[in-house]
């Protein structure tokens, strides 16, 4: 009786030790390093000057590449983490700018600026988890970020990202959308000073950055 209660104990003991040995292992951090393009859409908001005097920025294409790591917090939650850097392209005209090159004709122009931006992304976001098949897992989710300007004439600002992701634990692929919270100030675009109808004119605008991204990722 004392060896069954003694091998009872044993195997008890075991059981427990594989199911916390399992429940480690599945509560790990799973990382991955992903990459691919984007689409940047800007939409304005003026505040002074006239519709010819303002900025017409085109939507762009760039990329990105990062580390994105999730762990589970439940049974159907999971949280990420994202470090990484991101490219943006700026391409915008500033409004037009009279000049009077001779007495009785005037012309105007406008500045054609190309800037290619990099910044340092971070976010955090959670994420529901759904379990397809075997190894595959979808992970609906929302992360709010932060892009962190590290190139001249640049900008930070705070974004809000839905997104879809799916795993079969060692491919990622990935649908995102991003969009700022509030209107943000790029440097050369949201104050222009220029002169129209003949007179200085100073226009202010503001911007809406909205970006859609496709990525690829692998795990390590």
């Amino acid at each position: 009786m004392k060896h069954l209660f003694t091998t009872t104990v044993l195997l008890a003991s075991a059981l427990g030790l594989a199911q916390s040995a399992a429940a480690q292992q599945t509560n790990k951090w799973q990382f991955y390093f992903e990459a691919g393009p984007k689409i940047s859409q800007f939409r304005s908001t003026s505040y002074s000057g006239y519709s010819e005097t303002q900025p017409e920025l085109r939507d762009t294409f760039s990329g990105f590449a990062d580390v994105k790591a999730f762990k589970p917090l439940a049974n159907r939650l999971l949280m990420s983490g994202t470090v990484g850097l991101d490219m943006q392209l700026l391409n915008f005209k500033t409004g037009y700018t009279e000049s009077y090159p001779a007495t009785g004709i005037t012309f105007y122009s406008q500045e054609h600026i190309s800037r290619l931006l990099t910044r340092a992304r971070v976010d955090w976001g959670l994420h529901y988890h759904i379990r397809l098949g075997e190894n595959g897992h979808l992970m609906p989710g929302i992360s709010v970020g932060q892009m962190i300007n590290l190139s001249q004439k640049g900008y930070s600002y705070t974004f809000v990202q839905p997104g879809l992701y799916f795993t079969n634990n060692r491919l990622l692929l990935s649908l995102t959308a991003s969009d700022t919270p509030y209107n943000v100030q790029i440097p050369e675009a949201s104050r222009i000073v220029s002169t129209y109808r003949g007179n200085p004119v100073v226009s202010q605008s503001e911007f809406r950055v909205r970006e859609l991204q496709l990525s690829v990722g692998t795990q390590f």
